[in-house]
């Protein structure tokens, strides 16, 4: 029988993740990506021809990198393999084990405070004191978020989180515009990851915020950053995937890939107040207008559409 202490000692010997790494033709790349970051949310490593140390990929290649835990490897595997082959790319992948480590000395080694928007500021827990003190200093006024990275998606370094938090401000200051009072609002994040939509709609004057997840350890990290913000009195976390029997919320946001996006479009559209403003982002700009046309087709008035690279965000409404 094996004793707990060499049980741990197994799982301590594994690795924490392996590196998958292969190259593909460059305009294949946005095509895959809502399969790399669903397969990877906390991170992908992407290199061309121009990028320092992959000088030997010929021009209109790229290589990407995705980490999956050894668990997952083989399924990773069968679904990178089926997606290359749907838009005719091979499929030769290089593993490589990545030990356990500490990562947030990683992160902090890449990842500083940084801008957003019109009055949006990034910030990574380890630099907030500072960060704070740098802004006061120079009578700089933003609205800071601090984000203890973890491993959720969320950090507002990727294209799709800076759209949905784009978004979201236009959300406010369109309300506050019209003379709203945005404390009365209530915000639902679908898919919450990190909780930086939520924690952003509350820091901007919502009234509260629900924020669901089916991935558990994505809500331990989304309450740490609850705390990082002061708001977790204000913002709901909710381990589940279906969004309904929640009520009704004057802002709902969800940044997910578009098949989710579209397979969710009932609970989302009646989560919605009347006159409810409808936050969509990580939408592939090739797969927009027909998301867009669902959407409308079920009863909301498009709004806005915002682009990042190969990625958009939609801002509808519901009837009044």
């Amino acid at each position: 029988m094996t004793s707990p202490q060499e049980t741990a000692d197994e799982v301590a010997s594994l690795p924490e993740f392996v590196e998958v790494r292969f190259s593909l033709p460059a305009t294949t790349l946005p095509l895959l990506e809502p399969v790399l970051w669903t397969l990877s949310p906390g991170g992908i490593l992407t290199e061309d021809a121009g990028t320092l140390g992959a000088r030997d990929l010929p021009a209109g290649d790229c290589r990407v990198a995705v980490y999956v835990s050894p668990a997952d490897l083989p399924v990773a595997l069968e679904e990178l393999r089926t997606a290359l082959a749907r838009h005719g790319a091979p499929f030769a992948p290089q593993l490589q084990d990545i030990e356990r480590q500490d990562w947030n000395r990683v992160w902090k080694a890449h990842f500083h405070a940084f801008d957003m928007g019109r009055r949006l500021r990034i910030v990574p827990e380890w630099e907030q004191q500072a960060d704070a003190r740098a802004l006061a200093a120079a009578s700089v006024e933003r609205v800071s978020i601090a984000i203890d990275p973890g491993m959720a998606f969320g950090t507002g370094t990727h294209e799709t989180t800076r759209l949905a938090l784009c978004t979201v401000e236009a959300w406010a200051d369109a309300a506050l515009g019209a003379g709203e009072n945005l404390h009365q609002q209530r915000v639902l994040d679908v898919g919450t990851g990190s909780g930086i939509l939520a924690i952003e709609a509350v820091l901007l004057g919502a009234g509260s915020a629900v924020g669901t997840e089916n991935d558990a350890e994505a809500l331990e990290n989304a309450a740490v950053n609850l705390r990082l913000n002061g708001v977790a009195d204000r913002v709901r976390l909710l381990h589940c995937e279906d969004p309904s029997g929640l009520g009704q919320f004057e802002l709902v946001i969800a940044n997910i890939i578009s098949s989710v996006l579209l397979e969710l479009l009932p609970h989302l559209v009646a989560a919605l107040a009347p006159s409810g403003v409808l936050v969509l982002s990580g939408i592939l700009y090739r797969e927009v207008d027909d998301v867009r046309e669902a959407y409308v087709t079920a009863g909301l008035s498009w709004l806005e559409t915002q682009r990042d690279g190969e990625w958009c965000s939609l801002r509808l409404r519901s009837p009044a």
